[in-house]
């Protein structure tokens, strides 16, 4: 086939066709003339492709950089990517990119520094699945060091293990900021697309699992109340009779209470539903005895706090969850019960209202949970030996008519 000229190198297969530049390359040691398609018809557009060819050909000879896309993937790193995804506010993976809630964006922040650290360094267009599986034995491994802080102001480094869990979470983080550059052009591919989670379905562990009976949250209470720590047994026992989240529960207000109306405004998380809480029996009784506790701390301090659960050094903030976490962790290896945590309470809750009679929808909405009734009965829902065994035993299995021979009825449908 003749090849039509239309500029030196350029050339045609036919008119009004694509343009091919006939270049030479260097192919098993030998020199050979090849044709490469410019993708265009334009013959201006096709001397462009040309000067990009040449100048490429002679930058890899003679070992230098030419500014462009190409040396831009070559250069490029995980880290700019991810310092990117920050600066954008920690956009969601998808289309619309909608903002995170800030609870969310601050696990993030958690999340991405050990990832920073492995995979900073690294090209995202060389990442392959494979590094999925090297990060793990790293990150489980003990690979990452953290500083954490002590009351005395010091600093102590830890050699964490994060599990399988953390893994994933972490790797999601990475994925989305993927996402956010592969949207941008910022790379050709998701390299982490078909990654598959290492923690399965029967390896999660449901807050019913680490939500206490009736008798256990009693010792909880009554353990804690003997060693003098009034406020970790009143939080304990706050969001056992309100199903809150920890998140939800720290940050309400004396104001928030309203005896009048029986309820407690609250701030939900997650974008729930329902901005209050019902004042039960039992939560009436508690928050009378906080708020004489309350006034007697007052006397003695001259502090004065609008929190329920100030923090004991600075009145002004609420108390940490994680000295809550820690307290409650203690009071059950102490009691040698199973593991409780402060979302453990929250099923606590939700049993006690299913055991009460409430239907799932109804329990969704007292929790805030928008997800409604599904999800009551997949992850919160539980029933409790000793009801299960009262509900069983009024079931009814013999005739107790009268003691004839006389046929039973026959009734038609």
């Amino acid at each position: 086939m003749k090849w039509i000229y239309v500029a030196e190198c350029l050339y045609r297969k036919c008119e009004g066709g694509m343009i091919y530049i006939r270049v030479s390359k260097r192919i098993e040691g030998k020199r050979k003339r090849i044709m490469r398609s410019t993708k265009t018809k334009n013959p201006v557009k096709a001397e462009r492709f040309l000067k990009r060819w040449q100048d490429e050909q002679w930058a890899d000879k003679y070992e230098v950089v030419l500014p462009g896309s190409q040396v831009r993937e070559k250069t490029q790193t995980i880290s700019s990517l991810l310092n990117q995804y920050i600066a954008a506010g920690h956009p969601s993976r998808g289309r619309t990119g909608r903002t995170k809630s800030p609870n969310t964006v601050e696990r993030e922040k958690r999340f991405l520094k050990p990832i920073i650290q492995w995979w900073g360094d690294k090209n995202p267009n060389a990442v392959t699945l494979a590094d999925c599986d090297l990060y793990r034995e790293w990150r489980n491994g003990g690979g990452w060091i953290t500083k954490r802080k002590q009351r005395d102001g010091s600093s102590k480094k830890t050699r964490t293990h994060g599990g399988d869990t953390a893994v994933d979470h972490e790797l999601d983080v990475l994925s989305c900021a993927f996402h956010l550059a592969r949207r941008r052009g910022l790379i050709r591919i998701h390299p982490l697309i078909g990654r598959g989670k290492y923690v399965t379905a029967s390896d999660v562990r449901h807050c019913r699992d680490v939500a206490p009976t009736r008798q256990e949250l009693h010792r909880i209470e009554q353990w804690l109340r003997e060693k003098g720590e009034h406020e970790v047994a009143d939080v304990v026992c706050f969001l056992a009779y309100t199903g809150l989240r920890i998140g939800e529960a720290l940050p309400v207000c004396w104001d928030s209470v309203n005896w009048a109306e029986e309820v407690i405004k609250v701030q939900r998380e997650k974008k729930g539903i329902n901005p209050w809480i019902a004042l039960i029996d039992d939560l009436k009784v508690l928050l009378t005895a906080m708020r004489q506790r309350r006034e007697a701390w007052q006397r003695e301090t001259g502090l004065i706090s609008n929190y329920l659960f100030p923090s004991p050094f600075e009145p002004n903030r609420t108390r940490d969850d994680s000295a809550i976490r820690y307290r409650l962790a203690a009071a059950c290896k102490a009691l040698k019960i199973r593991h409780v945590t402060p979302h453990g309470l929250r099923s606590y809750y939700v049993t006690c209202c299913r055991e009460g009679g409430l239907s799932d929808a109804e329990i969704a909405m007292l929790i805030g949970d928008k997800s409604g009734p599904a999800i009551i009965a997949h992850t919160y829902g539980d029933v409790r030996d000793d009801h299960l065994l009262r509900q069983v035993k009024r079931i009814k299995l013999r005739w107790e008519g009268a003691a004839t021979d006389e046929p039973v009825p026959q009734f038609r449908h």
